[in-house]
């Protein structure tokens, strides 16, 4: 049987790259053409070295070379899959107007992106063989940082931590009789560094020094540490732990020479990491629309999941998009202690996760998940989030209640901003059951009393306060001094307008089932009504001390 997956396809290629590597200027011939090897394009060859399926590289040419215009229908009749170049901020028309009539698709390649880097990639794509599809492991990347770590402990003579950005444990050596510390054990077996505003300035350091970085001050044994780049990009540090004899030059050039051994391993990881995350991202975005995948998709094997429902802020320096997948990352690192084969999605100003609960695991956890997130949120983002939580499920086709469950919550918190930042729909269940009336009774004018109606609108036109009278006396069970002294007002002004209601608008007080909906129609009405200017029924609402009675 052929092997669907012999050859990574050009589209495959692009994915790996990722946008902020390569762009595709131009692609004639479609994007599903199988990459069968990449080299450097050599123009002054007489046959070059254009191989079927190939991407060459043009090293040093510019867009507008003729040397390069001139190949290409040599290259397009070879059936080369596409030339990569930089751009250097040149005009690309003539280029990507000559590669289309050739059949030759062309790859802008980022100015920042060593062509060492951008080889060694493709050597990678080429090395994935097999795993097309979407979400691939990155055990690959992964175990190759592990090596890569004891291989640098040995020619270092140190202990050795590989990190990503967010200062998460990726990789460490496990060489016998290297010395560590407390603060080495205690990163490595939480999977992050424990961060405090001292260790932040030191990480500020590195992220700023153009080679090795020697700590002293941040843990009992000294550090050498290195940043990880691609470009001008951190992708990453690696550190060493120093004992004994300090680490000299020998050392901090190793230390230097295993980052940049180190770029390619963590590309392949984010790159795999977002591949897998777009892809588990899409499954949720179905399962919450009420589309049902498989659980083996999902990698879920314990029968309890919980929708974790994190509000964005609607307004924030960060662009929407960028803030939720800043968010989106922040629940999967946190999540780690909580849980496995977490899914996040961003929808619009809301950022969904998926987390599925082993039977021991009380859904008080998923609320300190919550606080955990929302205050690394305030620390790093500068952002204040608000998190609902839906009901636990054992089933994936509950799970868009689960959705729609902490989607209420949100929706009670952002009306009661006074409230607590997280809340389960049991916490705020009164609540959001209101709201749902409220929706109700406004989008549906055949539930609403004609009486409410007319007092709404007599209130609105004449600038009486009929509708705030009833409410303060139902509120107060009938108790006219109290609710009188609630209003303000002398308690025979009061009676007075309790007695009109009768007369004006026909209301039976005397019915408790009329009372009963009089109630919780006035409140939801007029509680809906002091969030904005107008009632479901375009009726402004006077407030209680806007105008003076004309009863």
């Amino acid at each position: 049987m052929t092997n669907p997956y012999a050859h990574p396809s050009l589209a495959r290629i692009l994915d790996l790259l990722g946008t902020s590597a390569a762009r595709l200027l131009a692609a004639p011939a479609g994007c599903d053409i199988p990459v069968t090897d990449h080299t450097v394009l050599d123009v002054t060859e007489e046959e070059g070295p254009a191989r079927e399926g190939a991407i060459l590289l043009a090293v040093g040419m510019r867009p507008d070379a003729a040397a390069l215009l001139d190949a290409l229908p040599a290259l397009g009749r070879a059936r080369v899959a596409a030339i990569a170049l930089k751009t250097r901020g040149a005009d690309t028309g003539p280029l990507v107007k000559a590669a289309t009539a050739a059949g030759v698709a062309v790859l802008a390649v980022a100015d920042v992106i060593p062509w060492r880097h951008l080889d060694a990639l493709l050597a990678a794509a080429a090395g994935n063989v097999g795993q097309d599809a979407p979400g691939f492991p990155s055990a690959a990347a992964v175990g190759d940082l592990f090596a890569l770590a004891n291989a640098v402990a040995a020619m270092v003579g140190g202990a050795i931590t590989v990190e990503d950005p967010q200062q998460r444990v990726l990789a460490y050596s496990n060489l016998p009789g290297q010395p560590i510390d407390d603060a080495r054990r205690d990163t490595i077996l939480g999977r992050q560094v424990p961060l405090d505003d001292h260790y932040l300035q030191v990480y500020r350091r590195l992220w700023r020094a153009p080679g090795v970085v020697r700590v002293g001050d941040a843990s009992p044994l000294p550090r050498l540490a290195v940043a990880i780049r691609a470009g001008t990009e951190p992708l990453g540090s690696i550190w060493a732990v120093e004992s004994g004899t300090p680490l000299g030059p020998e050392a901090e050039q190793a230390l230097a020479d295993a980052a940049k051994a180190a770029t390619l391993h963590l590309l392949r990881l984010r790159r795999a990491t977002e591949l897998e995350r777009r892809a588990r991202g899409e499954l949720l975005r179905s399962l919450l629309a009420g589309k049902l995948p498989s659980a083996a998709r999902f990698g879920i094997d314990c029968g309890r999941m919980t929708v974790l429902a994190l509000e964005l802020p609607s307004s924030s320096p960060t662009p929407l998009n960028t803030l939720g997948l800043q968010v989106a990352d922040l629940v999967m690192a946190c999540a780690e202690t909580l849980t496995s084969s977490v899914s996040c999605v961003v929808e619009g100003q809301v950022v969904y996760a998926l987390l599925p609960l082993a039977q021991d695991v009380p859904q008080a956890r998923v609320a300190s998940l919550a606080e955990m997130v929302i205050t690394r949120c305030e620390e790093s983002l500068h952002t204040r989030l608000r998190a609902g939580i839906g009901s636990a499920v054992a089933d994936f086709a509950d799970v868009p209640r689960s959705r729609q469950e902490a989607d209420r919550v949100l929706a009670v918190l952002a009306a009661e901003p006074h409230r607590a930042r997280v809340a389960s729909l049991q916490d705020v269940r009164c609540q959001a059951i209101l709201l749902e009336l409220q929706e109700s009774i406004a989008n549906d004018p055949r539930i609403q009393l004609a009486s409410v109606t007319a007092m709404l609108r007599h209130d609105a036109e004449k600038g009486t306060r009929y509708a705030q009278t009833l409410l303060a006396y139902l509120d107060a069970f009938g108790d006219t001094t109290v609710a009188a002294d609630r209003l303000h007002v002398h308690q025979n002004t009061f009676r007075y307008r309790i007695r009109r209601l009768g007369e004006l608008f026909g209301v039976n007080l005397q019915d408790a089932d009329e009372r009963l909906v009089l109630w919780l129609q006035l409140r939801l009405l007029l509680s809906q009504a002091r969030a904005a200017p107008t009632t479901a029924q375009g009726l402004h609402v006077v407030g209680p001390h806007q105008v003076p009675d004309q009863d």
